[in-house]
């Protein structure tokens, strides 16, 4: 496999885990065998104790009984019985009379042991123990260097009456143990080898089990991540459970509702900004078409001599003129409105005269369709601080789109009252209403809708489609709002809301 193949190979999650857990299943197994290595050393040394009990018992017995008949005990082995002694242990073996002198001192047989067991290099040293009362009593073994290096094991030796001549002694006792335990520690590294052997399969097994358990679920996430970066944000990850998994794959599938919603957002965005450009682009080329062909008739008109003619030409002219300032002004002032910070000119700002106003520049329009305006305002009505030349845009908006859809000899209410620490204004008539498919995208830019906001004509008192537009961002930039209630040949109700800013202090969001 190329070098390449490897890293990425090794990169994957599925490997990392699994030396992961393969390691720790491996490094507890040592330890378990190591700590029971360690705790069994004591009886295996208990249990090599006994044997090497046993052999001494076995041996001094001999000794006695094969140097019974000698005149002076322990005066003169046999050659035989020495010979034969070098063959019992694979440490130095001597025997001590009762005066702590060494009356024999025997080596271990080159040819009697494996290999490795036999050190003729050392020097016994006689332990001092022939002052205590279980000498001759009892066979000592001691595997401890508390007495003499390497430990010592002893053995009472007795006369054919049963009284204590001397000891036999052998030291030190470290290949005498060794020997003892081989074939136990041979079957422990037996043990060993098959432990490690199984442990190894079985974490190797229980690893790639686990490992695969474990990142199973986080393959299938990158893969539908991965899907939906490349654009399927139809997809959704299916949530089992409550652990890790199932909070990564909700989290995951919420930020996929918000992409998506974010994505539909930018569509619609661009969809009304396509369809915002195509209306600009037709309520500016129909003014301006109609400007060129008045004053071209104009022209004409004077070069026939026909003055009356041409000066209604250009009055036509300068109607559609002020259309397009108009359509234009109205654009300049929405954008102004929507930014960031709006920046109004705030001061104090009395209801009553701004509904005022606002009828007045309208009673015209109201008279010629016999449509009765009236207006009822609080007494407790307090001074509020705004934008007074906005703010009568509004609410002249309101009530000029009022007349323009109320019936012949209709009835148009307006109402101002403080609720709590906002001023609320309505402004309702009896006419047509709204459809309820066109209410939601009422405030939008130049949305056409079935009913009120339809243009049937090029005429001035049309306007220009922006009006609800500016006077929803106009109550916005006050920190209020503008909403409507219609039904259907019931009328329509719009309510202003402002906050009451009393005082000196401003809304944050003006200059």
């Amino acid at each position: 496999m190329p070098i390449s193949g490897q890293k990425r190979l090794f990169d994957s999650v599925f490997w990392k885990v699994a030396v992961v857990l393969i390691t720790v299943q491996l490094a507890t197994g040592i330890l378990a065998v190591g700590f029971t290595a360690w705790y069994a050393r004591d009886q295996q040394l208990s249990l090599a104790s006994v044997a090497l009990t046993a052999r001494l018992d076995a041996v001094s017995e001999e000794i006695e009984r094969r140097s019974a008949s000698n005149e002076v005990f322990f005066s003169n082995f046999s050659e035989d019985l020495i010979l034969d002694l070098g063959y019992r242990f694979p440490d130095p073996l001597f025997i001590i009379d009762l005066g702590g002198n060494v009356n024999e001192m025997i080596y271990p047989s080159l040819d009697a042991f494996p290999e490795g067991f036999i050190d003729s290099t050392v020097v016994p040293v006689v332990p001092d123990i022939l002052d205590l009362e279980n000498t001759f009593v009892q066979i000592i073994v001691d595997a401890t260097d508390t007495i003499v290096p390497g430990g010592f094991a002893s053995a009472p030796l007795l006369d054919t009456g049963g009284f204590p001549v001397g000891i036999i002694v052998v030291q030190p006792i470290t290949q005498s143990l060794g020997l003892e335990l081989a074939d136990t520690n041979e079957a422990f590294k037996r043990s060993i080898r098959v432990v490690a052997g199984l442990s190894i399969f079985i974490a190797l097994l229980l690893g790639a089990f686990f490992t695969w358990w474990l990142v199973q679920p986080l393959k299938k996430i990158a893969a539908t991540v991965s899907r939906i970066g490349e654009g399927d944000y139809g997809l959704r990850l299916l949530v089992k459970g409550h652990d890790e998994f199932a909070s990564l794959s909700g989290a995951i599938n919420q930020m996929t509702e918000k992409v998506q919603g974010s994505i539909d957002a930018l569509k619609e965005s661009d969809r009304i900004r396509r369809e915002l450009v195509a209306n600009v682009g037709h309520d500016l080329r129909t003014p301006l078409a109609a400007v060129e062909a008045h004053l071209e008739e104009a022209g004409r008109f004077r070069t026939e001599n026909r003055s009356a003619d041409a000066e209604e030409s250009v009055e036509s002219a300068r109607r559609q003129s002020r259309v397009l300032g108009g359509l234009i002004n109205d654009l300049f002032e929405l954008s102004r409105l929507e930014s960031t910070v709006p920046r109004l000119q705030l001061e104090p700002v009395l209801i009553a005269e701004i509904i005022s106003d606002a009828v007045s520049s309208n009673s015209s329009a109201a008279k010629a369709k016999g449509i009765v305006v009236q207006s009822s305002i609080e007494d407790s009505m307090p001074i509020i601080r705004a934008d007074g030349v906005r703010l009568l845009r509004l609410l002249t908006n309101l009530v000029s789109n009022a007349v323009r859809y109320s019936y012949q000899d209709g009835h148009i209410e307006i109402l101002a009252r403080r609720a709590d620490d906002v001023v609320k204004i309505s402004v309702s008539n009896d006419g047509e209403g709204i459809a309820p498919s066109d209410i939601d995208r009422l405030f939008d830019r130049y949305y056409r809708g079935s009913h009120a906001r339809t243009r049937s004509g090029g005429e001035e008192s049309q306007g220009t489609g922006l009006g609800l537009a500016i006077s929803k961002a106009i109550a916005e930039a006050h920190g209020g709002s503008l909403q409507v209630e219609s039904h259907v040949e019931s009328g329509t109700v719009f309510v202003v809301t402002l906050p009451v800013v009393v005082g000196e202090s401003e809304n944050p969001r003006t200059k």
